[in-house]
C-alpha cells in the first residue's frame, strides 16, 4: 500500500491562513476571492518546487492514482 502524500491544497490552505494570520489580515466575505488566490498560488509555487519524481507535481493528485 502507497503512503498518501499531503494534499498541495490543504498545505497550501493551511499557509494562506497562517500568512493572513501572521499579517493581521482577518479572512472576511469581502476578501474571500483574494485569500482563495492567494491559496492558490501558494499551491503553484509548492507544485513547481517539488522534485521531479513527486506525484504532487500532477495536477490531478490524488484523484488519478489507481488504486488509490
Amino acid at each position: 500500500m502507497a503512503r498518501r502524500l499531503t494534499s498541495l491544497d490543504q498545505i497550501s490552505l493551511d499557509l494562506m491562513v497562517a500568512g493572513t494570520r501572521a499579517a493581521g489580515v482577518r479572512r472576511t466575505k469581502a476578501n474571500v476571492q483574494a485569500c482563495a488566490e492567494l491559496q492558490i498560488a501558494i499551491r503553484e509555487a509548492l507544485r513547481a518546487v517539488l522534485p521531479p519524481d513527486d506525484p504532487r507535481r500532477d495536477p490531478d493528485y490524488p484523484f488519478d492514482q489507481a488504486g488509490a
